[in-house]
């Protein structure tokens, strides 16, 4: 089971690099995470936490459906809060999640389906550890629960072990109805990260609204464009300048309890903003909101530039803060 679980970790490492030098991370194309969240970042010992995963789907063809499945095992308190240091045995424990701890997963050899084993949906619940706070080397005592995930197109195997190729390895693959090992842009290892502090409070952001070029955006109507008919797609300067912004109060900005500037000065929350599209794409991947010392950044638009090819799609805004709080938002975009 530990090495089930290191495997993830491992994986979404690997995933969560994969790609980046040929297309921007705002475009959605195949089948991501692009954010998870926990009704209380910050929990106390014995709280329920409620975990939620932001899953989209861009592939154009839809051969097999989506499957959002979660490690049943949160791991606690890792070494050096590293999520790939989970499970090693070295130091870090695993604690029951509210299936009751491993479940039929202990039971499971290499070449078997677990898809049907693993809890799924785009939401779960755990249990924080009554003890999970422990001191640390400066600061205040805080504990870290980490739950792992994978939303496959396809099916989830267990692969054969191999002790000769270290802890690294990948037991795990997404394969299709006949067996055969689908690309990475068919399934994603993600992870939640949830800190546990005896007195600390953090709340996730909340978005207002959004509006598009300068008009507050209907979420269920969305927008409707034209086309991008430049030569040269690429080229932003060649196509409209279509404004997409995001409004998020003031009081998302929280304190960030016990984190002070050098001169003493109480600092709060980074608050950012990134945005994705199914069909056309962003002239970057996010917007800072609000700075730890100056706090609300003047200029925040974002620019959309859509595809050349008439359809309709999605545009994601996930909005951020540095403590582990999120919240996201969706609407349509129909390209004329």
């Amino acid at each position: 089971m530990k090495r089930i679980l290191l495997a993830f970790a491992a994986l979404a490492s690997a995933i969560a690099c994969g790609n980046t030098d040929f297309d921007p991370q705002n475009k959605v194309d195949g089948v991501r995470i692009l954010s998870s969240r926990a009704d209380k970042p910050y929990a106390k010992p014995g709280d329920t936490v409620n975990l939620e995963l932001l899953v989209a789907d861009g592939r154009v063809e839809k051969p097999r459906p989506v499957v959002t499945a979660w490690i049943p095992i949160p791991c606690i308190n890792p070494p050096e809060d590293l999520y790939y240091l989970c499970f090693t045995g070295s130091s870090g424990s695993t604690g029951s999640s509210s299936t009751g701890g491993q479940g039929p997963l202990g039971q499971l050899r290499p070449g078997q389906d677990v898809t049907r084993f693993l809890p799924q949906g785009p939401t779960y619940s755990f249990k924080m550890p009554d003890n999970v706070i422990i001191p640390r080397k400066s600061g205040e005592p805080y504990g870290l629960a980490i739950l792992f995930n994978i939303v496959c197109a396809g099916r989830i195997l267990i692969d054969e072990v191999d002790p000769s190729k270290g802890v690294q390895q990948v037991p795990i693959s997404c394969v299709d109805e006949y067996g055969e090992k689908l690309p990475p842009t068919q399934y994603v290892i993600g992870l939640t990260r949830v800190y546990a502090y005896a007195n600390r409070v953090n709340n996730n952001p909340v978005i207002e609204g959004l509006t598009f070029q300068g008009a507050p955006i209907d979420p269920k109507v969305g927008i409707t464009v034209d086309r991008c008919t430049a030569k040269d797609v690429d080229k932003l300067q060649d196509c409209p300048e279509l404004k997409v912004d995001v409004q998020v109060p003031a009081t998302s900005n929280e304190l960030n309890e016990g984190e002070k500037d050098v001169d003493g000065t109480p600092l709060r929350e980074l608050v950012w903003a990134s945005f994705f599209a199914s069909t056309g794409t962003f002239d970057g991947d996010a917007r800072l909101l609000y700075d730890t010392r100056t706090g609300k950044v003047g200029d925040t638009v974002i620019r959309y530039l859509p595809p050349a090819i008439p359809g309709d799609g999605t545009l994601w805004t996930v909005v951020k803060d540095n403590r582990g709080g999120a919240v996201w938002t969706d609407f349509p975009v129909h390209v004329k």
